[in-house]
């Protein structure tokens, strides 16, 4: 990697640490255009994939982790990042630093050696496995950032899927965030979080909701218009009345379309 490419990722790393004032300075209309000269919303697409072990599915369906399996069972190639960009910036104290993205598709045969280690399909999957195991929850779609922190000069074969914690990950700040780039973040087809009259109005769910989604009406907890759909509230509530369903038996296929149009991982 070159100095002005070093020089660029180590930007953005650092940029991290403010990652609540980036979000807000995208409501300012000139700071907003300015910005997007650098990382256009058109260019970004991600989704978070709930792997709650009792998500509710259709006769017959398999359980949301299946679209990251197909892309990563597809791609063309491998790259484990050595460290969690987010975690090492904000010092998580949560979860393993060094447990790193994936990154997958031509474009990661781009990204410096010294950054991060070709995996096989093998590992990319064993990997993926391991972070559901810690309660990491995997966001994966084309974001033109990591492109051009990376060095990747071809964005749209480049897969980012980032490992999530629900302290450091950049897209905590989202909800602070203009309209335009919260919308990056697009709930898995099918997806639906509902909450059931044996809620307590407790409280725990409003605090595991990383995207500020969930607020407490006369004592119930109600989903908000903009939930992405990530599961982190379900396994918080102990009187389990929150529930994760899908009641698309096709949301797999229509979710592979829908990323496959932003982003391609295949060496063809």
């Amino acid at each position: 990697m070159g100095f002005i490419r070093r020089r660029t990722f180590d930007t953005v790393l650092f940029g991290l640490r403010f990652k609540d004032h980036f979000a807000r300075r995208t409501n300012n209309r000139v700071l907003a255009a300015i910005g997007r000269r650098i990382v256009d919303p058109a260019d970004v697409t991600l989704t978070y994939v709930p792997v709650n072990a009792d998500i509710e599915l259709p006769p017959g369906t398999v359980a949301p982790v299946r679209v990251v399996e197909h892309f990563l069972e597809n791609a063309s190639y491998h790259v484990s990042l050595n460290f969690c960009p987010c975690r090492r910036e904000i010092k998580c104290e949560e979860y393993p630093r060094e447990f790193g993205c994936t990154f997958i598709g031509e474009g990661a045969r781009q990204i410096d050696p010294n950054l991060g280690r070709h995996i096989s399909r093998e590992e990319a999957l064993d990997k993926l496995r391991e972070s559901n195991e810690m309660g990491l929850v995997s966001v994966l779609g084309r974001f033109k950032g990591d492109a051009l922190a990376l060095g990747v000069k071809d964005d749209a074969r480049l897969m980012t899927i980032c490992h999530c914690c629900p302290c450091c990950c950049v897209t905590t700040s989202i909800h602070l965030a203009s309209p335009e780039t919260r919308d990056v973040l697009v709930r898995l087809e099918g997806v639906s979080v509902s909450v059931s009259d044996g809620c307590t109005g407790c409280g725990a769910c409003v605090k595991a909701c990383v995207f500020r989604q969930i607020e407490l009406v006369d004592g119930m907890a109600v989903i908000g218009p903009e939930c992405k759909g990530c599961g982190r509230c379900e396994p918080s509530c102990k009187a389990g009345a929150i529930k994760i369903s899908v009641d698309n038996p096709s949301y797999i296929e229509d979710s592979i379309a829908r990323i496959s149009s932003f982003v391609d991982v295949t060496g063809a």
